[in-house]
């Protein structure tokens, strides 16, 4: 086995042993700090996925689709079909591939057992598909399940979808013993995000809850909005964690 190659960097006048340790700990240096870069792509990734699908569901919405559907799921019967399905499963694939931070001992919620949460709700969305205005022809779930069971697999997976993205900006992205302008800024960020994300989950229930709220506010498309707002502050939060928006996070410290 060879010796790792000393770095051009080092200093030449250190011991052999000496210029082989300082080799290695660079070399162990470089592969952590891929590793992080690593995470951070992941992070921006999926905050990114996050900003394009209601946007792109506005965009077609404006400029092809007529009027605004009622809900981001109603898009499935659309041409935006693969859009949708493929933004969502490129999300899910992302969040069960995020590892996260190990938790300590006393801490039941990791990160890894949120993001698969988040990776399976997003699943569900994307291949259980909400009840179709008219009549259509089956997915494979509908086929197997029928219409109503899948359209309840739906409803479950946005909200294990969104109830996981609100734990991670309200329990899990705040964790940490460091301090600081910077991270008490990202916490603020994520405070709000999380709770923006809560706020629409409880919104969008008292429309369906409360007699004749839907049919009144629909023309609003209310529901839709929310579910916007929500998506773009689980995006937020992630492109934060990902050190995308670190002006954002200095003013908000």
């Amino acid at each position: 086995m060879t010796d790792p190659a000393p770095d051009p960097g080092l200093d030449p006048d250190l011991a052999p042993s000496e210029t082989r340790a300082a080799a290695i700990s660079g070399a162990l240096q470089r592969a952590d700090n891929d590793l992080v870069l690593s995470f951070l792509r992941v992070r921006r990734a999926i905050g990114l996925l996050g900003f394009f699908l209601p946007a792109a569901l506005v965009a077609y919405a404006a400029t092809l689709g007529g009027m605004l559907l009622p809900t981001m799921s109603d898009y499935y019967y659309t041409p935006m079909r693969e859009i949708f399905v493929g933004t969502l499963s490129a999300n899910a694939v992302f969040l069960w591939s995020y590892e996260g931070y190990r938790p300590r001992p006393c801490e039941v919620l990791s990160d890894r057992m949120a993001a698969r949460t988040a990776s399976l709700g997003a699943l569900a969305v994307a291949l259980a598909p909400t009840l179709p205005e008219a009549p259509a022809i089956c997915t494979l779930s509908q086929c197997l399940l029928g219409d109503r069971a899948a359209a309840l697999i739906h409803v479950a997976g946005a909200t294990a979808f969104f109830g996981a993205l609100a734990a991670f900006c309200l329990i899990l992205f705040v964790r940490g013993s460091e301090d600081g302008r910077e991270k008490r800024g990202s916490n603020r960020i994520y405070r709000v995000c999380g709770w923006t994300i809560v706020a629409c989950l409880v919104a969008i229930a008292a429309i369906f809850v409360v007699p004749g709220a839907a049919a009144r506010l629909a023309p609003l498309r209310p529901v839709f909005w929310l579910e916007t707002v929500a998506t773009f502050a689980f995006a937020v939060s992630w492109l934060v964690k990902g050190d995308a928006l670190r002006p954002v996070v200095r003013a908000a410290g």
